[in-house]
């Protein structure tokens, strides 16, 4: 039996996902778009029917989907990445993200594409990007007709934070230079000497290079080495209020606390300082309704945004969520001429 031929894939998105079909086909297209030719997703424990989603975008060639169930106590997203590393068109490719399905790198230098981006850090081995944190813009419904990045276009302040964690980032990396995937970095292996201080060139977001401050550790940028002039990662942690009941059900991929998202986090994440629209959509929908075309993949996405309807309706039984959905205060939308 003869080995599959390899995807001529080389610049690729790693992820793991559970119960997001909703927006998969956003986040997909959208990265798409500005120049990623594939992606290895895993998927655990879906209930809306996003693995099957996965299942046809495998079956027509954009992804490759990896199913991974969790026990007890499992952490999804590092099992993922195990299983990602040892996929062969993970080796193939030139270029490897990590980011979730909330996060959108967002390229802020020429025609903003990843080729431009890439062109502004030129020699750049990794690129740490670091977060732009997006709240609800007071928004309390559940809207899939509305695509997400133009939908939420409040967020975080870029050099002066609301929290220090928003400093955080995500790493585009060339991957045949590192020992294996990390949730925000790639990693070299521990029982290994690091490399040099110079044989990896990595920089921040502004093309800056750090030196060798992260070869061994750190997810976050400091004063000295956050940047955001080339790109940024958009997350969208929590969009509106019914969107955010969901994200609570779904839980948290990177921890074993499976009450991690908790309102809490809501008010942590909920920042709405500075507007942002620099994530560039024009034709953004076009590319989602080609996708659609596909009549299977086009009756599971329904499916998936009826399952979250209903889950949302389910929620509302609850006092404490119908108070939380009321306190919500919509803003006064600019309607384009």
């Amino acid at each position: 039996m003869t080995s599959p031929t390899p995807k001529p894939w080389r610049r690729i998105i790693c992820c793991t996902m559970k119960n997001e079909g909703p927006y998969l086909l956003e986040w997909i297209a959208y990265h798409q778009a500005i120049g990623f030719d594939g992606f290895i997703i895993c998927s655990n424990d879906c209930t809306d029917g996003t693995n099957l989603m996965l299942n046809r975008l495998d079956a027509m060639g954009h992804i490759i989907h990896i199913d991974n169930p969790q026990g007890p106590n499992m952490d999804p997203q590092r099992s993922a990445y195990i299983k990602i590393r040892h996929h062969p068109e993970y080796a193939n490719a030139e270029w490897a993200l990590v980011i979730d399905a909330d996060e959108f790198l967002c390229v802020k230098t020429g025609d903003q594409s990843l080729d431009a981006l890439l062109s502004a850090c030129d020699g750049a081995d990794a690129i740490s990007i670091n977060w732009k944190t997006f709240g609800s813009d007071g928004e309390a419904e559940f809207s899939p007709e509305t695509l997400v990045t133009q939908r939420f276009t409040k967020g975080s302040t870029e050099y002066k934070p609301e929290r220090g964690l928003f400093w955080g980032f995500k790493t585009l990396f060339k991957q045949k230079l590192f020992d294996y995937l990390g949730v925000h970095r790639p990693r070299f292996f521990k029982h290994q000497p690091m490399p040099e201080a110079g044989s990896v060139k990595w920089v921040n977001g502004s093309g800056q290079d750090t030196g060798d401050r992260y070869y061994a550790k750190g997810w976050r940028s400091g004063p000295a080495t956050v940047g955001y002039a080339h790109a940024q990662i958009n997350h969208y942690a929590i969009k509106s209020r019914e969107d955010f009941l969901l994200k609570r059900l779904r839980g948290t991929a990177n921890s074993k606390n499976k009450s991690r998202i908790s309102m809490e986090y809501w008010e942590k994440y909920d920042i709405n300082t500075n507007v942002d629209t620099t994530i560039p959509t024009d034709g953004l929908r076009s590319r989602i309704d080609a996708l659609l075309e596909d009549a299977d993949l086009a009756a599971l996405y329904r499916a998936s945004i009826d399952s979250a309807r209903r889950t949302i309706d389910r929620e509302k039984s609850s006092e404490d969520v119908v108070e939380f959905l009321a306190a919500a205060k919509p803003q006064k939308k600019e309607v384009a001429a």
